[in-house]
């Protein structure tokens, strides 16, 4: 009976001294991540904040520019993106700090609301989220980068609202950018698309002799992927989009007349064309809102950049990366002990007070 009360006693203290232990690391591991590194103007910036905003800029430059940081060359580059990543982060304080004084604000509906007109422009869901990671971003980092061009945006118009646009600018600008304004000639194209020439044929002639409608038909047998669930619509085009020898004879096609199969690289193409829009020049009357707004904020960007780059030479930027940080010091400590338990080779660097 001694021995078990023993073996209890041992295990409990075991358990605690387990509790407190991960009790201690997880603080530890707390403090270090909340940590100032940075000071704009006494506004603390976390070592987290910065660690999160410096890993943006890494794989912006990565994509972007097909920087490979674990290189020489873009070790050489690295000082220079965690100079830039400061100086981002001082300008966003900057710019949360004169919102508020200001008492502008974005909304989380606000931000949802972009967020779905920016997706709306993507065939769909899939296409919008592949587009985002291309640039390394996902939904959430996306958002926030959204959240962040709105209050500029609305700070912008804020600061720049004395900013006028005449008649005579939005005139001058019309008539010296007036290929903007100049629409081509649309068609709204239909096609099928079929590897096998006997096939095509065959389908040609169901069309033709009214077996099967177009829609039926592309939706049944095309293996063009963007248009077959849709029954072979393709969209208004203008010419220059569609292979040579397709477009030659599908823009030359009375509406709705079915053409017969065109040989390309690809299989072979049936097409039709069930609307054109004619060439057309926006009138000026048209245009002008959209030229004044566009001009109004070219104005009043240049006043918003102007003021946030004085704001940025003015501020107080504090760094501190140093090794004076106590829960630096002691979460690497925890680190190297921990790596006594690990294989040479299984050992990762130690963390670096300013990555």
């Amino acid at each position: 009976m001694k021995s078990n009360s023993i073996l209890k006693i041992v295990f409990l203290v075991f358990v605690v001294l387990f509790v407190l232990g991960s009790a201690f690391v997880a603080f530890v591991y707390h403090q270090m991540k909340n940590y100032p590194v940075i000071k704009v103007n006494n506004i603390p910036i976390s070592r987290q904040e910065y660690k999160d905003r410096l890993n943006f800029m890494k794989t912006q430059y990565a994509v972007l520019y097909n920087i490979d940081f674990t290189t020489t060359d873009g070790q050489k580059l690295l000082g220079k993106v965690k100079e830039e990543t400061i100086k981002d982060l001082a300008r966003w304080k900057i710019l949360q700090e004169e919102a508020k004084k200001r008492g502008i604000s974005v909304s989380n509906q606000e931000v949802e609301q972009r967020l779905k007109e920016i997706e709306k422009e993507f065939p769909s869901t899939l296409q919008f989220e592949m587009a985002l990671a291309q640039y390394g971003l996902d939904r959430n980092t996306f958002k926030e980068e959204l959240k962040k061009n709105l209050l500029y945006r609305k700070l912008m118009d804020e600061i720049g609202k004395d900013e006028k646009v005449s008649e005579d600018e939005i005139k001058k600008y019309y008539n010296e950018n007036i290929k903007l304004f100049e629409h081509p000639k649309e068609y709204k194209v239909h096609l099928i698309l079929v590897k096998d020439e006997k096939k095509a044929n065959q389908i040609y002639n169901d069309l033709v002799s009214n077996k099967i409608t177009f829609t039926e038909a592309a939706k049944k047998y095309s293996e063009d992927t963007t248009t077959k669930d849709k029954g072979g619509e393709l969209g208004f085009i203008t010419e220059g989009t569609l292979p040579e020898e397709v477009e030659k004879v599908t823009i030359k096609l009375p509406i709705n007349q079915i053409s017969k199969p065109i040989k390309t690289k690809d299989g072979y193409y049936i097409t039709k064309v069930s609307e054109i829009k004619e060439a057309y020049t926006t009138p000026y009357f048209q245009a002008k809102a959209e030229i004044e707004e566009k001009l109004l904020t070219d104005k009043r960007g240049k006043v918003m950049n102007k003021w946030l780059e004085d704001q940025l030479n003015k501020a107080k930027i504090e760094k501190d990366f140093s090794d004076k940080d106590i829960w630096m010091r002691i979460w690497r400590k925890l680190i190297e002990i921990q790596q006594l338990f690990y294989r040479k080779e299984a050992k990762t660097p130690l963390p670096k007070t300013d990555e």
